[in-house]
């Protein structure tokens, strides 16, 4: 039996938990991001636009549940010289969520993953020399995505996703949803 403190458990707890990384269960996971994204855009005229966008993913937690951070920047300009028209659009997404990994043999581990997001757009127009800038208001939508790992060494794998951002749901159709694909690599510490 163990006497002491409550603070004393507390501090068994953590040299407990502390000892899990070198077996493996409890894991830090350090994801750069390059990504491809698709958006609907309405202005001049409605079309969609595909970017690149760039960020990092942090992961922390047990392999069959874990939360995970996300930071996503988005730039893109477009140009119609015959408008004299303009436009720049840059957006900042910050995803807070849960992952859950299952793992298929030694090499191969599929993920499911679901939280929120938060999106900040900053939308700016020029036409004939006039530029206007509109910070367009932080926008709060749920996520739910799917991914895949493949091991390249003991600590760094190869991970591609593809995660739906939900403004639609059934029966509205989700045509409207914001779908985002990744492919990066993970450096897993310790």
């Amino acid at each position: 039996m163990f006497y002491g403190s409550r603070n004393s458990v507390a501090l068994l707890i953590l040299a407990v938990l502390w000892s899990i990384p070198s077996y493996g269960l409890l894991s830090t996971e350090i994801e750069p991001i390059i990504g491809y994204e698709r958006e609907q855009k309405l202005v001049p005229t409605p079309h969609t636009k595909d970017r690149m966008v760039y960020g990092a993913r942090a992961i922390v937690g047990f392999l069959i549940l874990g939360a995970e951070a996300e930071y996503l920047r988005g730039q893109d300009t477009e140009d119609f010289p015959t408008l004299s028209f303009s436009t720049k659009d840059t957006s900042d997404k910050l995803k807070l969520g849960i992952r859950s990994t299952f793992r298929m043999g030694g090499l191969f581990a599929l993920y499911l993953r679901a939280g929120g997001q938060a999106t900040q757009s900053v939308h700016e127009e020029t036409a004939s020399g006039v530029t206007t800038v509109e910070t367009k208001p932080l926008v709060y939508r749920p996520y739910a995505g799917v991914g895949l790992r493949a091991k390249l060494t003991k600590r760094v794998s190869v991970v591609g996703d593809i995660t739906a951002v939900f403004s639609e749901y059934f029966p509205n159709g989700m045509d409207r949803n914001e779908y985002q694909t990744s492919l990066g690599f993970s450096v897993k510490f310790p």
